[in-house]
């Protein structure tokens, strides 16, 4: 029987060749699309999870609450390790790390800058296993100078020879040895990783200098714990709030800081600290939102198959008679139609499942992921499996009972009735749930446009063109002086800063401030920005009130002068003043304030406007900058006309000449504010792509309803032709109806629209409006896109010959 069904579904496959091309090119795009959804979901959700680990694994985080407002953040202070190792001495399982995002790896003539370098103790593999491949990484991360090397870090670096036992420099300062070489990191951890270092190596040096045993100090420090039982949490985190009022309140007065233990499942989830933590982390939204796009396109492809079906139904109702009459049952026939669309499907779903391998890297690249692919996992069975059985059913029921349910005497006689008005209503219903996504994908489409265009054009409050950075590697007066000097003889470069980093930069300072004689009551929460006098020409900023630094600021503030006799001023922004209660910029100046950097209190200055320091989703924060050669790690360098070959390799060869141990590498500012914003630039290229798809695979849900109409209709439109009706009047009957269910979507989209595109905006502080003229593109759009659609059809019908439609009575 069932052999029998699949020759019948092939016979009809043959027979209606663009029924198939029709319903396999809907169903493919969808199912592909759908397929790279799922393997998308199923990675991101698979973050961090150890199956057949006894271990409950806690990252312990910082959430500080103070009088303006709460902050939150992964990196704890470095002692915090130790004094939780001290209070819970019978947990062994407690890891301390340090993360290092890129630095430079080199040995003999060989250069690499390396990113994700973690420091790592003994601990850490139990906590993180490892898998070894050569060598031994009990005693690497047990002493001092040694490193582990990844699979690929290894080959990269020597090639097919053994890198155990092989010496290496990182930073150009800390000599270690190769003492094993391990696996990849997975590509769904918190924590990648390209290099471990044994945590003993860890000296201040590597973290600028700056004091490993301060509380004040987090830097890159993280500590894990792994608990035998998870009802040890609250416990745990009553010693860690014991040790946070020991340690922490006395060097942040008004503020209140309070460790918890963050599940490690919840970290790839929890955005709260997103702008600490060593990986990426995602919104669980965006998730929803990509998947239900995903059901979206398989229900609009499976819309698509059944008005497909029902508009052929006609043709077969002869067949349907003949076999009602041989003595076939509803249900025989019913197993008959749906086994042709099992068999499609099937088809659709393998033949998407080998091509799904051509599409992976490139999806992986555009995303910036490692997206495995594995078939055997049990996991994309089912995937698969459940899309074949969801699509068939979805696809084929509604036909299959339509069909099912011709009366044989009416088949055989040639005069099937029109479906049922609930049918007709249903059938209606689903054409206007294709046209209700595709607007709300095109005012999505639209929004996201708009918001893009708004954070590339607003203002930031400094010159972003035309300035290149360069991280240094090194911070030695002798050599800062060196370089400074012949940037400053090289033609077609008007500035040079010294800075901790440009206004749009990861590295910044944060801590407290206040006025001198508030400071030991309250603080609040500001970042630093160390930069020399010539850091306003450089990057533009404005001043509002007051002055910047000059020459003679700097003399007072050399490294070569004792800390006791320099002489420090500050330059605040605007939000800096309001915050400390000024109405005025020029109120504030000469006040002393004083901020958390070993408590250094000086006058201000001067006030700047207000310059965005991150992203538009952040609001403006308060901003304080000093001249502080100690935290000289980055050179700013400003162009008089524009970059040029020329200008960018002589500053590269006075790099050199000044480090010629290290690899230059710059950095246009331009560039990294457009950085910042590339989730919403692949958010925007996502939607683009989910419209397109959208719409195509509506338009061929047009021409199936569009075909059962004329179908329904040719003795209609052959009298009307009798009776004298144009080309046009009948174009316009045939496509009214479509033009109504357009706007009956659209009435629906609109506020389903305002409210999902309404809830993105708010992730900005900075944000465009919803304006009326999207709503109106949206429909004209979907209009114009209809009309194109079915203006060939219609006008078909309109010219056929209306004596052959008459005839066939």
């Amino acid at each position: 029987m069932l052999k029998n069904y699949f020759k019948t579904a092939f016979r009809n496959v043959q027979r209606n060749k663009g029924f198939f091309a029709l319903n396999f090119t809907g169903l493919y795009i969808s199912v592909i699309v759908c397929i790279l959804i799922s393997l998308i979901i199923l990675h991101e959700t698979s973050f961090d999870k150890h199956p057949g680990s006894a271990l409950s694994i806690y990252r312990v985080v910082d959430n500080s609450i103070s009088a303006t407002g709460n902050s939150y953040g992964a990196a704890t202070p470095y002692p915090l390790a130790t004094a939780l190792r001290t209070a819970m001495p019978d947990e062994k399982l407690i890891s301390q790390i340090h993360f290092e995002k890129e630095d430079q790896v080199s040995f003999g003539e060989n250069k690499f800058k390396e990113k994700n370098i973690v420091f790592a103790d003994s601990v850490f593999p139990k906590l993180f296993p490892l898998t070894v491949k050569q060598g031994d990484i009990s005693r690497a991360l047990a002493e001092p100078g040694f490193a582990i090397l990844t699979s690929t870090t290894a080959k990269r670096y020597f090639g097919n020879a053994d890198p155990v036992g092989k010496r290496i420099k990182f930073a150009n300062f800390l000599d270690l040895q190769v003492a094993a070489v391990i696996a990849d990191a997975p590509s769904n951890t918190h924590l990648p990783y390209n290099m471990l270092v044994s945590y003993r190596s860890l000296t201040a040096h590597v973290i600028g200098d700056l004091p490993l045993n301060q509380w004040s100090l987090t830097a890159g420090g993280y500590v894990y714990i792994g608990l035998p039982n998870a009802n040890q949490v609250n416990a745990t985190e009553n010693v860690l709030k014991s040790i946070a009022e020991r340690n922490t309140s006395k060097n942040n007065p008004g503020t209140k800081t309070i460790f918890k233990l963050q599940p490690l499942a919840n970290i790839h989830f929890n955005q709260l600290y997103s702008t600490s933590n060593p990986g990426y982390t995602i919104n669980y939204q965006y998730l929803y939102l990509i998947g239900a796009i995903g059901l979206f396109l398989i229900l609009a492809a499976c819309i698509n198959y059944t008005n497909l079906s029902t508009a052929l139904a006609l043709k077969k109702a002869k067949e349907v008679g003949v076999r009602k009459t041989m003595g076939a049952t509803r249900g025989h026939l019913m197993e008959q139609f749906l086994s042709e669309t099992f068999l499609l499907s099937a088809v659709v779903i393998v033949i998407a499942a080998l091509s799904v391998r051509f599409f992976l890297p490139a999806l992986n690249m555009f995303l910036d992921k490692n997206i495995p692919l594995d078939w055997l996992n049990i996991k994309t069975v089912f995937l698969l499996i459940g899309l074949w059985v969801v699509v068939s059913l979805l696809s084929g029921l509604y036909p299959a009972f339509v069909l099912s349910g011709f009366n044989p005497i009416t088949a055989l006689k040639n005069k099937v009735s029109t479906p049922k008005a609930s049918l007709v209503m249903l059938r209606r219903g689903l054409v206007v749930f294709q046209f209700l996504t595709a607007q709300i994908l095109i005012i999505g489409a639209i929004v996201v446009a708009k918001q893009m265009d708004f954070v590339q054009s607003k203002p930031l409050g400094f010159d972003k063109d035309k300035v290149v950075d360069i991280a240094l590697p090194e911070n030695k007066p002798a050599e800062l002086q060196a370089l400074r000097n012949k940037l400053a003889a090289i033609p077609g470069i008007s500035s040079e800063s010294l800075s901790l980093g440009g206004p749009i930069s990861d590295n910044n300072v944060n801590t407290g401030y206040n006025l001198k004689e508030k400071y030991d009551v309250e603080q609040i929460n500001i970042k630093v920005k160390a930069g020399d006098m010539n850091y306003l020409k450089t990057y533009g900023l404005q001043l509002v009130a007051g002055r910047w630094f000059d020459e003679n600021n700097e003399r007072q503030t050399a490294s070569a002068i004792p800390d006791s006799t320099r002489r420090y001023s500050f330059v605040l922004n605007e939000t800096a003043v309001k915050a400390l209660g000024f109405s005025s910029a020029q109120a504030i100046l000469g006040k002393y304030v004083t901020f958390g950097f070993n408590k250094i209190s000086a006058p201000v200055i001067g006030v700047v406007k207000d310059y965005h320091v991150a992203s538009l989703h952040e609001a403006v924060s308060p901003v304080l900058m000093v001249e502080m050669p100690f935290f000289y790690y980055n050179v700013g360098i400003k162009f008089a006309n524009g970059y040029s070959v020329a200008n960018l390799a002589a500053i590269e060869k006075a790099w050199t000449s000044v480090y010629p141990n290290e690899i230059f590498e710059s950095k246009f500012l331009d560039e990294n504010v457009a950085s910042q914003y590339k989730n919403e630039k692949r958010t925007q290229q996502l939607f683009n792509l989910f419209t397109f798809v959208s719409i195509a695979i509506n338009v061929l849900g047009l021409i199936g309803l569009l075909s059962f109409t004329i179908e329904q209709k040719t003795k209609e439109i052959g009298i009307r032709k009798v009776l004298g009706a144009s080309v046009k009047h009948i174009s316009f009957i045939l496509s009214k109806d479509f033009l109504g269910l357009i706007m009956i979507a659209f009435l629906i989209a609109a506020p389903i629209a305002w409210f999902l595109m309404n809830k993105w905006l708010r992730d900005f502080a900075y944000r465009t409006d919803i304006s009326w003229w999207v709503f109106g593109v949206a429909v004209f759009a979907t209009l114009a896109l209809t009309c194109i659609a079915i203006a060939y059809q219609t006008i078909k019908a309109a010219f056929a010959n209306p004596i052959r439609s008459l005839k066939a009575e």
